[in-house]
């Protein structure tokens, strides 16, 4: 006998889909039930973050009640267990007037898609910092707009899911989402601006660029020109990492990382 039934094969699949396009979702279990309830354990439903659902935890008032907790969830991006009573004399904000008389336990469970790492730079410190970074939990991307420096064999490190090689603008650089972290690391100040250009305006958790403050002033100057903010330009780091004096590509990287790890420890710690 199969462990698992058909709809729950459906409902893996759709998650994998929406993981593989970045798109966050919550996956609602009934764990628990006691009396007479419309669903039993096990019963499955996916919330997306337009509220549209599949699957079902038992239908009516009860599961409208169950989408705006995975909503909420969803937005503080913390799985959380929900008790709810089908007792029309409850008195618990989670009772809400059935007339089952039983109880259930819900597990929202906040399904998001691993957090990825945009390297704008194929050269030595874009190598070293995929080649670190690839030790950690990241989803690694590497875009550079020179094809000497955009092979696919050159970064064949573990959780590297692509190599892109792209125009000088960088037209066609994945565009960040909130679990997104950027490094530019490219040739020079010119393409370093083009691809801040075409992401200045995503939600990226973390923007940060290589070079001297002389080269971020120039490239700042050209932006403001252009009517980027200065809000904006404070929140890029640049230049890039920790201040520990680093100077090789491999101490480069490590001063990259630690200041992604320490932005990142920063969202992740709870309000």
């Amino acid at each position: 006998m199969s462990l698992y039934s058909s709809t729950d094969s459906a409902l893996w699949s759709v998650i994998v889909e929406e993981i593989e396009a970045r798109r966050p979702l919550v996956c609602a279990t009934v764990v628990r039930d006691s009396g007479s309830v419309p669903r039993r354990s096990g019963a499955k439903m996916l919330i997306h973050t337009d509220g549209r659902i599949q699957g079902s935890v038992g239908g009516g008032l009860f599961e409208s009640l169950v989408v705006t907790d995975a909503l909420s969830t969803l937005r503080i991006g913390r799985s959380v267990t929900k008790n709810y009573s089908f007792n029309p004399k409850g008195t618990s904000p989670q009772a809400f007037g059935a007339v089952c008389g039983g109880r259930v336990e819900v597990f929202l469970e906040v399904i998001t898609p691993p957090e990825r790492l945009i390297v704008v730079g194929g050269g030595h410190c874009g190598r070293a910092l995929a080649r670190m970074a690839s030790l950690l939990d990241f989803d690694i991307v590497v875009a550079d707009d020179r094809e000497e420096y955009a092979r696919a064999e050159d970064f064949a490190f573990p959780n590297v899911s692509r190599v892109l090689h792209l125009p000088a603008t960088y037209e066609g650089l994945p565009a960040p989402d909130e679990n997104t972290y950027v490094a530019l690391v490219s040739k020079g100040f010119l393409t370093d601006e083009a691809a801040l250009r075409q992401i200045l305006d995503c939600p990226a958790a973390y923007i940060g660029m290589i070079g001297s403050c002389r080269k971020r002033d120039t490239v700042y100057e050209n932006l403001r020109k252009d009517g980027v903010s200065e809000e904006r330009l404070a929140s890029i780091h640049a230049p890039i990492g920790l201040e520990i004096g680093a100077e090789t590509p491999e101490e480069i990287a490590v001063s990259i990382l630690g200041e992604i790890i320490r932005v990142r420890s920063q969202r992740r710690r709870p309000e």
